[in-house]
């Protein structure tokens, strides 16, 4: 059987690399919280993309878009392959999402895992190219990112989040080229006193991640190392 663990920390194919390569990659930045450009998940998007000037970023928040549950009737794999018969804003998400480079996932922990909000969203991705389970040729040249936050202070809660999207990401022949995950994710976006200093050191961090992750679709092993650090510990 095939390996099928994502290719952690791949870099770019050789068709995305050389002279003028960031102007030419197209990001897709989806923010999965109900709290929409309030949340922390938005503060973590944003810091990621400040270091991804030069290429074109489309940014979508599930909160402001109707989404409706996927019912299971598998016509977008076999009466309209790669269409669901619903009619809303998922159309719209996938279209921008079959053209990207790089998929930035974002979500809040709840429960263990992704928001109520996310997860509608991922199961709608059943449309986005007929049936996952069918053999394909080779991957695709997308890549992705996995964005979280949690309140607690116990890291361990994104493991089951972070086994989730390695299998799915290898399941949609999509190289997962980093996770980040934070726990007391309320820093973000209401600091209390005495924690705006380590708040701005990883943004910082992250804007530095963006940076190398677009130039070369890989993490350098300094930063690469602190991934497994929270906010407060910057």
């Amino acid at each position: 059987q095939s390996d099928q663990r994502p290719h952690l920390h791949e870099r770019w194919p050789e068709s995305l690399t050389g002279d003028g390569m960031e102007g030419s990659m197209k990001i897709v930045a989806i923010n999965g919280s109900p709290r929409g450009k309030a949340g922390n998940t938005h503060v973590m998007l944003e810091a990621l993309l400040s270091g991804m000037a030069g290429a074109a970023v489309t940014r979508i928040t599930l909160a402001e878009k109707t989404l409706h549950h996927c019912t299971g009737c598998y016509s977008c794999w076999n009466t309209t392959p790669g269409r669901c018969i619903q009619e809303d804003d998922m159309a719209g998400i996938l279209a921008h999402m079959r053209d990207a480079d790089l998929l930035l996932f974002g979500t809040p922990l709840y429960f263990g895992h992704v928001s109520g909000l996310f997860k509608l969203f991922f199961d709608r991705l059943t449309a986005a190219g007929g049936d996952p389970h069918a053999p394909r040729k080779a991957p695709g040249t997308t890549r992705c990112l996995m964005v979280a936050n949690c309140g607690y202070p116990i890291r361990s809660q994104f493991s089951p989040l972070s086994a989730w999207i390695r299998h799915v990401a290898a399941l949609m022949q999509t190289p997962l080229l980093a996770e980040f995950y934070t726990t007391t994710g309320k820093v973000l976006t209401a600091p209390e006193e005495g924690q705006s200093a380590a708040r701005e050191r990883y943004l910082a961090f992250l804007t530095e991640c963006g940076r190398h992750i677009l130039q070369d679709g890989s993490l350098p092993d300094d930063l690469r190392e602190q991934l497994e650090k929270n906010v407060l510990d910057f």
